[in-house]
Protein backbone atom coordinates (compact mmCIF):
# COMPACT_ATOMS: atom_id res chain seq x y z
CA UNK A 1 0.00 0.00 0.00
CA UNK A 2 1.40 3.41 -1.01
CA UNK A 3 0.49 6.40 1.19
CA UNK A 4 0.97 10.15 0.94
CA UNK A 5 -0.91 12.91 2.78
CA UNK A 6 -4.46 11.53 3.16
CA UNK A 7 -4.27 9.35 0.03
CA UNK A 8 -3.83 5.57 -0.12
CA UNK A 9 -3.02 3.68 -3.31
CA UNK A 10 -3.38 -0.09 -3.64
CA UNK A 11 -1.15 -1.17 -6.58
CA UNK A 12 -2.58 -4.70 -6.68
CA UNK A 13 -6.28 -3.79 -6.64
CA UNK A 14 -5.59 -0.64 -8.72
CA UNK A 15 -7.61 1.54 -6.35
CA UNK A 16 -7.06 4.98 -4.81
CA UNK A 17 -8.59 6.19 -1.55
CA UNK A 18 -8.75 9.59 0.08
CA UNK A 19 -9.33 8.91 3.72
CA UNK A 20 -11.87 6.08 3.70
CA UNK A 21 -13.47 7.11 0.40
CA UNK A 22 -12.54 5.27 -2.78
CA UNK A 23 -11.92 7.66 -5.67
CA UNK A 24 -13.19 7.04 -9.18
CA UNK A 25 -9.97 6.37 -11.10
CA UNK A 26 -9.36 4.25 -14.23
CA UNK A 27 -6.93 1.37 -13.53
CA UNK A 28 -4.28 2.70 -15.90
CA UNK A 29 -4.32 6.09 -14.15
CA UNK A 30 -3.67 4.27 -10.87
CA UNK A 31 -0.87 2.22 -12.47
CA UNK A 32 0.91 5.31 -13.79
CA UNK A 33 0.49 7.16 -10.49
CA UNK A 34 1.87 4.16 -8.60
CA UNK A 35 4.87 4.01 -10.93
CA UNK A 36 5.58 7.71 -10.36
CA UNK A 37 5.38 7.24 -6.58
CA UNK A 38 7.59 4.15 -6.57
CA UNK A 39 10.22 6.07 -8.57
CA UNK A 40 9.91 9.35 -6.66
CA UNK A 41 13.69 9.53 -6.28
CA UNK A 42 14.18 10.40 -9.95
CA UNK A 43 12.70 12.15 -12.97
CA UNK A 44 10.85 9.65 -15.15
CA UNK A 45 11.30 10.44 -18.87
CA UNK A 46 8.19 10.60 -21.04
CA UNK A 47 9.62 7.90 -23.29
CA UNK A 48 9.97 5.53 -20.34
CA UNK A 49 6.28 5.95 -19.53
CA UNK A 50 5.32 5.53 -23.19
CA UNK A 51 7.40 2.35 -23.50
CA UNK A 52 5.95 0.88 -20.32
CA UNK A 53 2.25 1.78 -20.61
CA UNK A 54 1.60 2.64 -24.27
CA UNK A 55 4.12 0.52 -26.17
CA UNK A 56 1.54 -0.38 -28.83
CA UNK A 57 -0.22 2.98 -29.07
CA UNK A 58 2.00 4.35 -31.84
CA UNK A 59 1.62 8.07 -32.44
CA UNK A 60 -1.43 8.12 -30.14
CA UNK A 61 0.73 7.37 -27.11
CA UNK A 62 1.73 10.99 -26.52
CA UNK A 63 -1.88 12.15 -26.39
CA UNK A 64 -2.82 9.23 -24.12
CA UNK A 65 0.03 10.08 -21.72
CA UNK A 66 -0.99 13.76 -21.61
CA UNK A 67 -4.57 12.75 -20.83
CA UNK A 68 -3.41 10.36 -18.12
CA UNK A 69 -1.28 13.01 -16.38
CA UNK A 70 -4.22 15.46 -16.48
CA UNK A 71 -6.47 12.82 -14.91
CA UNK A 72 -3.94 12.15 -12.17
CA UNK A 73 -3.76 15.85 -11.35
CA UNK A 74 -7.57 16.11 -11.33
CA UNK A 75 -7.75 13.04 -9.07
CA UNK A 76 -5.28 14.55 -6.59
CA UNK A 77 -6.60 18.13 -7.02
CA UNK A 78 -3.08 19.08 -8.04
CA UNK A 79 -2.19 22.29 -9.90
CA UNK A 80 0.25 21.99 -12.80
CA UNK A 81 1.43 25.58 -12.23
CA UNK A 82 2.05 25.05 -8.50
CA UNK A 83 2.26 21.27 -8.10
CA UNK A 84 2.20 19.46 -4.78
CA UNK A 85 2.47 15.96 -6.22
CA UNK A 86 3.21 15.73 -9.97
CA UNK A 87 5.91 18.02 -11.26
CA UNK A 88 6.55 18.46 -14.99
CA UNK A 89 10.20 18.81 -15.94
CA UNK A 90 10.29 20.49 -19.40
CA UNK A 91 12.00 18.34 -22.03
CA UNK A 92 12.73 15.77 -19.32
CA UNK A 93 9.61 14.10 -17.93
CA UNK A 94 7.69 13.90 -14.66
CA UNK A 95 8.50 13.45 -11.03
CA UNK A 96 6.40 12.70 -7.94
CA UNK A 97 7.30 15.36 -5.39
CA UNK A 98 4.86 14.41 -2.62
CA UNK A 99 6.03 12.80 0.59
CA UNK A 100 5.34 9.02 0.59
CA UNK A 101 4.76 7.65 4.07
CA UNK A 102 5.64 4.31 5.58
CA UNK A 103 2.62 1.98 5.65
CA UNK A 104 1.93 1.63 9.37
CA UNK A 105 -0.29 -1.37 8.70
CA UNK A 106 2.70 -3.45 7.66
CA UNK A 107 3.67 -5.98 10.29
CA UNK A 108 7.09 -6.03 11.94
CA UNK A 109 9.26 -8.72 10.33
CA UNK A 110 9.57 -11.82 12.53
CA UNK A 111 12.93 -12.68 14.15
CA UNK A 112 15.48 -14.59 12.09
CA UNK A 113 14.89 -17.77 14.08
CA UNK A 114 11.15 -17.59 13.36
CA UNK A 115 11.80 -17.15 9.64
CA UNK A 116 14.08 -20.19 9.62
CA UNK A 117 11.51 -22.34 11.39
CA UNK A 118 8.75 -21.21 9.08
CA UNK A 119 10.85 -21.95 6.00
CA UNK A 120 11.60 -25.41 7.34
CA UNK A 121 7.91 -26.05 7.95
CA UNK A 122 7.00 -24.82 4.47
CA UNK A 123 9.65 -26.99 2.82
CA UNK A 124 8.63 -30.05 4.83
CA UNK A 125 4.96 -29.47 4.08
CA UNK A 126 5.68 -28.95 0.38
CA UNK A 127 7.69 -32.17 0.28
CA UNK A 128 4.86 -34.10 1.93
CA UNK A 129 2.28 -32.69 -0.47
CA UNK A 130 4.52 -33.43 -3.44
CA UNK A 131 5.00 -37.04 -2.36
CA UNK A 132 1.27 -37.46 -1.85
CA UNK A 133 0.56 -36.01 -5.28
CA UNK A 134 3.11 -38.32 -6.83
CA UNK A 135 1.55 -41.37 -5.18
CA UNK A 136 -2.02 -40.31 -5.98
CA UNK A 137 -1.16 -39.72 -9.63
CA UNK A 138 0.51 -43.10 -10.01
CA UNK A 139 4.01 -41.66 -10.10
CA UNK A 140 3.09 -38.61 -12.20
CA UNK A 141 4.03 -35.23 -10.79
CA UNK A 142 0.93 -33.00 -10.52
CA UNK A 143 1.50 -29.44 -11.74
CA UNK A 144 -0.09 -26.62 -9.73
CA UNK A 145 -2.94 -24.68 -11.30
CA UNK A 146 -2.49 -21.24 -12.77
CA UNK A 147 -5.08 -18.59 -11.97
CA UNK A 148 -5.88 -15.93 -14.56
CA UNK A 149 -7.35 -12.46 -13.96
CA UNK A 150 -8.78 -10.47 -16.85
CA UNK A 151 -8.03 -6.83 -16.10
CA UNK A 152 -10.44 -3.97 -16.97
CA UNK A 153 -10.05 -2.91 -20.59
CA UNK A 154 -8.08 0.27 -21.18
CA UNK A 155 -8.98 2.86 -23.81
CA UNK A 156 -6.07 4.44 -25.69
CA UNK A 157 -8.01 7.26 -27.38
CA UNK A 158 -8.62 10.88 -26.43
CA UNK A 159 -12.35 10.35 -26.91
CA UNK A 160 -14.74 7.48 -26.33
CA UNK A 161 -17.32 6.51 -28.94
CA UNK A 162 -19.24 4.19 -26.61
CA UNK A 163 -18.80 4.84 -22.85
CA UNK A 164 -19.60 1.24 -21.88
CA UNK A 165 -17.88 -0.56 -24.75
CA UNK A 166 -14.74 -1.52 -22.79
CA UNK A 167 -16.69 -2.88 -19.81
CA UNK A 168 -18.94 -4.95 -22.07
CA UNK A 169 -15.95 -6.25 -24.03
CA UNK A 170 -14.31 -7.46 -20.81
CA UNK A 171 -17.50 -9.19 -19.67
CA UNK A 172 -17.84 -10.99 -23.01
CA UNK A 173 -14.17 -12.01 -22.93
CA UNK A 174 -14.50 -13.28 -19.35
CA UNK A 175 -17.51 -15.42 -20.32
CA UNK A 176 -15.78 -16.83 -23.40
CA UNK A 177 -12.50 -17.65 -21.65
CA UNK A 178 -14.05 -19.20 -18.54
CA UNK A 179 -15.82 -21.83 -20.67
CA UNK A 180 -12.76 -22.78 -22.73
CA UNK A 181 -9.84 -22.90 -20.30
CA UNK A 182 -7.44 -25.84 -20.75
CA UNK A 183 -6.65 -28.18 -17.87
CA UNK A 184 -4.44 -26.65 -15.19
CA UNK A 185 -5.93 -23.15 -15.49
CA UNK A 186 -8.77 -21.41 -13.67
CA UNK A 187 -10.22 -17.90 -13.42
CA UNK A 188 -9.39 -15.65 -10.46
CA UNK A 189 -12.08 -13.43 -8.99
CA UNK A 190 -9.61 -10.55 -8.63
CA UNK A 191 -6.00 -9.62 -9.40
CA UNK A 192 -4.77 -10.40 -5.89
CA UNK A 193 -5.31 -14.13 -6.35
CA UNK A 194 -3.88 -14.45 -9.87
CA UNK A 195 -0.43 -15.34 -11.16
CA UNK A 196 -1.33 -14.56 -14.78
CA UNK A 197 -2.94 -11.32 -15.95
CA UNK A 198 -4.77 -10.78 -19.25
CA UNK A 199 -4.67 -7.07 -20.15
CA UNK A 200 -6.85 -5.49 -22.81
CA UNK A 201 -6.26 -2.18 -24.62
CA UNK A 202 -8.75 -0.66 -27.07
CA UNK A 203 -8.30 1.84 -29.89
CA UNK A 204 -11.50 2.85 -31.62
CA UNK A 205 -12.57 5.11 -34.46
CA UNK A 206 -15.84 5.36 -36.33
CA UNK A 207 -14.31 3.11 -38.99
CA UNK A 208 -12.38 0.50 -37.05
CA UNK A 209 -11.93 -1.00 -33.58
CA UNK A 210 -8.53 -2.49 -32.69
CA UNK A 211 -8.00 -4.53 -29.52
CA UNK A 212 -4.69 -5.81 -28.15
CA UNK A 213 -4.73 -8.64 -25.60
CA UNK A 214 -1.56 -9.43 -23.63
CA UNK A 215 -0.82 -12.17 -21.11
CA UNK A 216 1.63 -11.14 -18.37
CA UNK A 217 3.16 -13.20 -15.58
CA UNK A 218 2.63 -11.71 -12.10
CA UNK A 219 5.70 -10.59 -10.18
CA UNK A 220 8.19 -11.05 -13.01
CA UNK A 221 6.18 -8.78 -15.33
CA UNK A 222 7.18 -11.10 -18.19
CA UNK A 223 5.13 -10.88 -21.38
CA UNK A 224 4.03 -14.43 -22.24
CA UNK A 225 1.81 -13.75 -25.25
CA UNK A 226 0.18 -10.91 -27.18
CA UNK A 227 -2.42 -10.77 -29.93
CA UNK A 228 -4.08 -8.01 -31.96
CA UNK A 229 -7.69 -8.22 -33.16
CA UNK A 230 -9.63 -5.75 -35.28
CA UNK A 231 -13.02 -5.33 -36.94
CA UNK A 232 -15.17 -2.64 -38.52
CA UNK A 233 -16.98 -0.39 -36.03
CA UNK A 234 -20.78 -0.52 -36.16
CA UNK A 235 -22.01 2.86 -34.94
CA UNK A 236 -25.60 1.61 -34.70
CA UNK A 237 -25.08 -1.49 -32.56
CA UNK A 238 -21.74 -2.32 -30.96
CA UNK A 239 -22.85 -5.45 -29.05
CA UNK A 240 -22.18 -7.86 -31.98
CA UNK A 241 -18.74 -6.27 -32.31
CA UNK A 242 -18.02 -6.92 -28.63
CA UNK A 243 -19.02 -10.57 -28.94
CA UNK A 244 -17.09 -11.12 -32.16
CA UNK A 245 -13.88 -9.60 -30.79
CA UNK A 246 -14.25 -11.39 -27.44
CA UNK A 247 -14.69 -14.77 -29.17
CA UNK A 248 -11.56 -14.33 -31.27
CA UNK A 249 -9.58 -13.01 -28.30
CA UNK A 250 -10.65 -15.98 -26.17
CA UNK A 251 -9.61 -18.42 -28.90
CA UNK A 252 -6.20 -16.77 -29.21
CA UNK A 253 -5.67 -16.75 -25.44
CA UNK A 254 -6.74 -20.35 -24.87
CA UNK A 255 -4.51 -21.53 -27.72
CA UNK A 256 -1.59 -19.66 -26.13
CA UNK A 257 -2.32 -21.34 -22.77
CA UNK A 258 -2.50 -24.79 -24.37
CA UNK A 259 0.88 -24.23 -26.01
CA UNK A 260 2.37 -23.50 -22.56
CA UNK A 261 0.98 -26.67 -20.99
Amino acid sequence: MLRFDDFRLDPEALQVFRGDVQLDAPPQVVEVLGYLIENASRIIPRQELLDRFWSRAGTGGDAALNTCIRRIRTLLEDDAEAPRYIQTRPRSGYRFIGMPMVDTEQRTPPPRRSITLRLAAILFGGLAIGCAAWAWGGGTLVRPDHRIAIEPAQGLCEYVLFPHFNAGLRESLLAQVSHNLPAGYSMASDSKHADLHARVSVRQTEQQTVVVLTLVEEGKGRLLWSGEFSDATNMQNYVPLQRSLAKRMAMGLTQALKSRS
